[in-house]
């Protein structure tokens, strides 16, 4: 995929969930990006589906998150018939990084997105023992 954006940002506002007419979830997340001491973009990101519905669940404005997804050209012509361009970002993937009253990691992925199989990641080398044993001759240089 080469149209992928991936921000990290606190939410600027509590979300409001809403549904379409075909009763799927939508939430926008207004999110505000640091770039530098005085210098912050602040972005909004739609998300769709189950994921909306989380989002809406467990975040709250002041929260850190990563968002991930693709951005959409979006044209437009008004009444008097002047052209419009803008982006918008629809979000596919959340991480929430810390709230106010803790800090937490969670991975929240859209319905579209393949999810990770591994189920036991404390000790993804376990099979291997407490240690391994690597000699000079294994080396490549």
């Amino acid at each position: 995929m080469n149209n992928i954006f991936m921000f990290i940002g606190r939410i600027t506002k509590d979300l409001e969930l809403r549904y379409t007419k075909e009763n799927k979830a939508v939430t926008e997340v207004s999110i505000a990006i640091n770039n530098s001491k005085e210098d912050t973009t602040f972005v909004k990101v739609s998300y769709f589906g189950k994921i909306a519905e989380t989002i809406h669940q467990y975040c709250k404005k002041g929260d850190l998150i990563s968002v991930r997804g693709i951005i959409k050209n979006h044209n437009w012509e008004d009444k008097d018939k002047n052209k419009h361009y803008d982006y918008i970002f629809i979000g596919d993937k959340v991480t929430f990084l810390s709230t106010k009253g803790n800090s937490i990691k969670k991975e929240e992925t859209s319905e579209n997105e393949p999810k990770n199989e591994l189920k036991d990641n404390t000790n993804i080398y376990k099979e291997f023992g407490d240690s391994i044993e690597i000699s000079d001759e294994d080396l490549a240089f």
